[in-house]
């Protein structure tokens, strides 16, 4: 196709999924930044983003810099967020608690000091620890301006979905425009173990990752081709754990998939329904509901290297390999599957993502 039959038509359009990670999402970053290249070259258009935790924090960077200047601008405040992280992270000796990388690389689960922290949060909470800062609520004052929110609730904003888990009543909440700020963004973060819960009206929010991570339902509403960005590994190799941190970690890989898995699932369940119904002579065009077609990039391989207490690290050296190893997986992937956008699945999501779970139920009887 040349450039200009290029430009005549419209790019293919994607709904966003990014998962949340701690400072694993700066895998999500790198994906981004690769992604926005194409969108910058009319080859790709985000047609709505949902995200939780970190992933919230990528989505709304994202979403308010095409907003406010195009990829060049979303490129630049994504990048911004993350050096900012990684610096107040620095000043603020994180460094101390987490370290940098050492002989046995980004993996930090045996580290002394880690363990002390994470005994210690058995006792201290946040509410009883009197040296409680939080460091997201400044950060994000500096991330995102009165003009970048306002952008960010305005029509020119692409669709934008932030997940949080309300306190008192166990209910997914999903945040979207006009009522984005810098509150929903830290309670799509809040971690109850690291942070105080975040107060919006009357209702108390812990992070969204425990029940949207991250909320799909929101973007089959507006496109049928969903991109997921996974950062937590759904495969692993080495099974089953044997030590205690290494049960842990699968543990919380398997909490935080746990949503994503039954959404695509429910999703996944509705696409057979169709395909059957098809198959006894429905029109698809007359049909009221639409496939949905799953994509995901990922490296779960690269992931489950890192263990789960480097989430907390906001080591550069951290950050950086996460981004390059993002944008390298987001780069093969389009080499690979950008033709199946809104063809077909580039990702068998009853095989790959819930299959083996219903394989497990299958064999149990």
């Amino acid at each position: 196709m040349s450039d200009d039959a290029q430009l005549q038509r419209d790019p293919p359009s994607v709904g966003l999924g990014l998962q949340g990670g701690g400072s694993h999402g700066a895998f999500t970053w790198g994906v981004l930044d690769r992604l926005l290249d194409e969108v910058q070259e009319r080859r790709l258009r985000f047609a709505a983003i949902s995200g939780a935790s970190a992933g919230a924090m990528n989505a709304a960077l994202c979403a308010t810099g095409l907003a406010i200047g195009g990829p060049a601008a979303a490129k630049a405040k994504l990048r911004k967020f993350w050096e900012d992280l990684s610096r107040q992270g620095f000043l603020s000796g994180n460094r101390f608690f987490y370290g940098e990388p050492g002989f046995f690389g980004f993996n930090i689960d045996w580290s002394p000091i880690a363990i002390t922290l994470e005994a210690m949060g058995l006792i201290v909470s946040p509410y009883t620890n009197p040296f409680y800062t939080d460091p997201l609520g400044p950060l994000l004052q500096s991330s995102f301006s009165e003009a970048d929110l306002a952008a960010l609730n305005s029509d020119k904003a692409a669709p934008t979905f932030v997940s949080a888990v309300n306190v008192g009543t166990n209910e997914r909440t999903i945040f979207t425009q006009p009522y984005l700020t810098r509150d929903t963004l830290r309670a799509s973060a809040c971690l109850p173990t690291e942070f105080r819960s975040v107060r919006i009206g009357r209702e108390f929010y812990w992070d969204g990752g425990y029940m949207g991570n991250p909320a799909l339902n929101p973007l089959v509403d507006i496109t049928k081709d969903l991109l997921l960005v996974l950062v937590n590994p759904f495969y692993r190799r080495d099974v089953p754990p044997i030590t205690s941190r290494a049960i842990l970690d699968r543990l919380n890989e398997i909490t935080f998939n746990a949503s994503v898995v039954l959404e695509v699932n429910a999703i996944e369940a509705v696409n057979r329904a169709l395909e059957q119904a098809v198959k006894e002579g429905a029109r698809p065009e007359a049909m009221r509901y639409k496939p949905v077609r799953f994509h995901a990039i990922r490296d779960d391989k690269f992931m489950a290297t890192l263990g789960f207490v480097s989430k907390n690290s906001t080591s550069w050296t951290l950050i950086e390999t996460l981004f390059r190893e993002g944008w390298r997986t987001a780069d093969e992937w389009l080499e690979r599957n950008y033709h199946k956008l809104e063809r077909e699945s580039s990702v068998d999501a009853h095989q790959d993502l819930i299959g083996p779970v219903l394989k497990g139920l299958r064999a149990d009887r």
